[in-house]
């Protein structure tokens, strides 16, 4: 492999603008073409990690079609994928697990993607929310809308006045400033954790990709952010095999910290030699005087150590706790 060049894929820019650069980024050197994340997202994403559907190629790029004839270009392709969340809240055709898991409640099959406590609290409401929650018509039946945002209605309840309704659901909507019902993706409340070590889950999250790597549409993958999962060790050895190209993981390492030896993977996606390469533009002699300049504006005067405990202890207190603003 001589170098990667990474696309960002929007709704404007897709698999057939892509194809359109394969000629000039061979001239450059490109040996190898890395798509930002293909599977649909939220249809006006412009950065695709907000996964609703892990089975489908996203619609807005041109769908398996399009990405086909990307790969037809003859430039190897490289994926990020997004194994660790998908998007809530809930787009009433798109998310079909989170739907079923909230219609149907603990007893749906679908309840096992997520860590749920039920009943689920999903913080999205501003405070307009007596006004602007109502009952109406969906694709498959009446459904709860607070704006843009649709919910599944729990099946024998639709027709209750709108107060008893709202209490008789496997949810409940609460202010966007409470702290969710679910695991979320670091401190986004809109990124619902899946739980990819369940092997169901897995394949299938994972099935459209492995087909396109199989049939030679796909030659490496770029795992977003696997320390999000609950074993990133088990979870690379499960997704290994089914890559017989490159794998890379989007570990941050700070400090003396390495990628640990046992983690099937060919690396990480390069911030620790990103870091390395920025301290060549800083001046170390500059030190003391933006330490000085900070203590100054912030009224901070304690050693860097303590200061980073505090930090740390501060971000988890107000994104981490049992009221959140994340």
């Amino acid at each position: 492999m001589t170098s990667t060049y990474r696309v960002q894929l929007t709704p404007d820019f897709g698999f057939a603008q892509a194809a359109s650069l394969v000629g000039y980024l061979r001239d450059l050197g490109v040996g190898h073409l890395y798509l930002s994340p293909i599977l649909q997202a939220c249809p006006e994403s412009q950065h695709g990690y907000d996964v609703t559907d892990h089975g489908r190629v996203r619609e807005e790029f041109g769908g398996e079609e399009g990405v086909r004839a990307l790969a037809a270009k003859g430039m190897p392709l490289i994926c990020d994928i997004v194994p660790n969340h998908m998007t809530v809240p809930v787009p009433e055709s798109d998310n079909a697990q989170l739907w079923a898991a909230l219609r149907d409640g603990p007893g749906s099959p679908a309840s096992r993607w997520f860590d749920f406590r039920w009943p689920v609290t999903l913080p999205l409401l501003g405070d307009d929310a007596d006004g602007a929650l109502r009952v109406d018509d969906g694709v498959d039946g009446r459904v709860l809308r607070y704006h843009d945002h649709a919910f599944p209605i729990r099946p024998g309840t639709e027709h209750l006045p709108l107060p008893e309704l709202l209490e008789a659901q496997h949810y409940r909507l609460a202010h966007w400033r409470e702290s969710p019902g679910y695991r979320r993706f670091f401190d986004v409340s809109s990124l619902m954790g899946l739980r990819v070590e369940d092997p169901e889950v897995f394949e299938a999250t994972h099935a459209v990709t492995f087909r396109l790597i199989e049939e030679g549409v796909i030659h490496g993958l770029r795992v977003d952010h696997p320390d999000g999962l609950a074993d990133p060790r088990r979870y690379l050895r499960r997704l290994r095999p089914h890559v017989p190209g490159p794998l890379w993981v989007e570990k941050i390492l700070i400090d003396g910290e390495r990628l640990p030896a046992d983690w099937p993977c060919d690396g990480t996606t390069g911030y620790d030699a990103l870091n390395m390469i920025t301290r060549l533009f800083v001046d170390p002699a500059g030190r003391d005087a933006l330490i000085e300049t900070f203590g100054r504006h912030t009224g901070v005067r304690d050693d860097y150590e303590t200061v980073r405990h505090d930090a740390k202890k501060h971000v988890i207190d107000l994104f981490f706790g049992e009221r959140s603003t994340g």
